[in-house]
């Protein structure tokens, strides 16, 4: 198997760790919900964990340990990329658009 799909499994079962903690010992399912002003949207629950928790751990973890806890601390790993992202200075000709 190749090295970067193991790391992305480690990562997803350290997001599904997170969610079982989360949770106390339950994972919330993918499901629709309609909000009080009508909007329908998809709660993708405990596969946002997976996905977040694959995610963090092939982009900075390379070991499967490393990855499984980079999945388990992904929503505060994704919630500090995204802070710094947002005090990257944009060019002035992509301001526009």
């Amino acid at each position: 198997m190749e090295p970067i799909i193991i790391i992305a499994v480690a990562g997803a079962l350290g997001g599904l760790v997170k969610s079982l903690v989360e949770q106390k010992g339950a994972v919330i399912l993918p499901k629709i919900e309609t909000t009080q002003d009508g909007t329908t949207y998809v709660h993708l629950g405990g596969v946002t964990n997976l996905i977040l928790g694959a995610a963090m751990g092939v982009l900075t973890a390379t070991t499967p340990a490393t990855a499984a806890f980079a999945g388990m601390s992904s929503a505060f790993l994704a919630e500090k990329i995204l802070e710094r992202a947002r005090d990257i200075p944009i060019p002035a000709q992509l301001q526009g658009y």
